[in-house]
């Protein structure tokens, strides 16, 4: 078990045995023992241990552990305004029971409480986050999040698979991009190079699932599934041939059928790297059907509707596709996008989804910033 891990999980224990135990007794001094061993296990591997629980998030550094998502204990302290501990060498355990105690306290007032001559603890910082600390996104550089997803396609390339945990990775990362601050953010990458296309658009048709799925009020995992599925629908391509993916005219008819096959050899990458894709593979062979089963591709034997995810992933992959600047075309403001899409309601896509991704686009249309700090589309 990794230093956080165990802090964390000290933590939620130590809470119950102050609750339980009065001063003094055997059960509550071991439960704080194990806390302070577990800090002094964590500054040994970092010098300034930082925690971030954000709605449904505990973030360690920069980095989201997802074996958290849902924390009681981050809840529970989000309801007292602690959004974040901040650990500096030389803390001894009486400042850190001191600092426990004060948080089981406020947990038994139901709120932020301070005494009248409020105790300073001077290598603990806690509480809000400071609004002013840093800018929107300024931690999340997702440009690099490109180098990762670029090493997800040249494996899918070399070996037929992907490496799981790098995918998860960066979808923890665009997630966590989202909720740099209070109000959900949908960072875009932008395109700089025409070869980048593949990747670029991954990234972001990741990020409009997610956003889509939060807009929709789905559960976190469902919102994390869904940005696995936007981060790999398209990892068939890396069979197609640069010189028809990056083509500046229309395909001939052989062409498209080539590109056509990126749907199932996407799906057949996907189901041979490990379990617990099956959505991601689902979307990746059907985000090209139409929303009744007839029409688009791959050609079904007993035509069918695309499971749920594949239909989202469908119209954030078209949204996505439609901004972007590409060999073929140029991006094309939003309104006239959605008009688009909106057109394709009942053929294309399915009404009710259709009319939701418009409302958010229009009600979080403020919230989409280029992650370079240009002016998206």
């Amino acid at each position: 078990m990794s230093a956080p891990f165990r802090f964390l999980n000290a933590l939620a224990r130590v809470f119950s045995a102050l609750s339980l135990y009065g001063e003094g007794h055997p059960a509550r001094e071991q439960a704080l023992d194990e806390v302070y061993q577990g800090l002094l296990g964590l500054l040994d591997e970092n010098r300034h241990p930082t925690f971030t629980f954000l709605e449904g998030d505990v973030v360690y550094g920069k980095r989201s552990l997802r074996e958290f998502r849902d924390w009681p204990l981050g809840k529970r302290l989000l309801e007292i305004e602690v959004q974040r501990f901040e650990f500096m060498p030389g803390a001894s355990r009486q400042e850190v029971s001191g600092f426990l105690n004060e948080l089981a306290a406020r947990f038994i007032a139901g709120r932020s409480t301070s005494p009248d001559e409020p105790v300073v603890y001077p290598h603990i910082k806690f509480g809000p986050i400071d609004e002013e600390e840093e800018e929107p996104g300024a931690t999340f550089n997702l440009g690099e999040q490109t180098e990762k997803v670029d090493s997800i396609h040249d494996e899918a390339t070399k070996k037929g698979r992907i490496p799981i945990e790098l995918a998860s990775s960066v979808v923890e990362t665009l997630s966590m991009a989202m909720r740099a601050e209070s109000n959900l953010l949908v960072p875009l990458v932008p395109l700089k190079e025409t070869d980048e296309y593949s990747t670029v658009h991954s990234i972001n048709t990741s990020v409009i699932a997610m956003a889509l799925g939060e807009y929709l009020r789905l559960t976190g995992r469902e919102v994390r599934l869904l940005g696995q599925a936007g981060l790999l629908h398209d990892v068939g391509k890396v069979i197609i041939p640069k010189d028809i993916i990056n083509k500046p005219t229309t395909l001939d008819p052989d062409e498209w059928e080539v590109v056509k096959l990126h749907t199932s050899e996407g799906a057949k990458i996907i189901l041979q790297s490990g379990e617990g894709l099956d959505m991601a593979a689902m979307a990746a062979y059907e985000h090209h059907l139409k929303w009744k089963g007839e029409g688009g591709y791959p050609n079904l034997n007993w035509p069918r509707r695309p499971h749920r995810i594949s239909q989202l992933i469908h119209l954030c992959d078209g949204y996505d596709a439609m901004r972007t600047k590409r060999p073929f075309q140029n991006p094309m403001p939003t309104e006239e996008i959605l008009l688009i899409l909106l057109k394709g309601a009942g053929v294309d896509f399915e009404p009710g989804l259709i009319k939701n991704f418009i409302h958010m686009m229009h009600k979080w249309a403020s919230r989409i910033v280029i992650a370079d700090g240009e002016e998206t589309v």
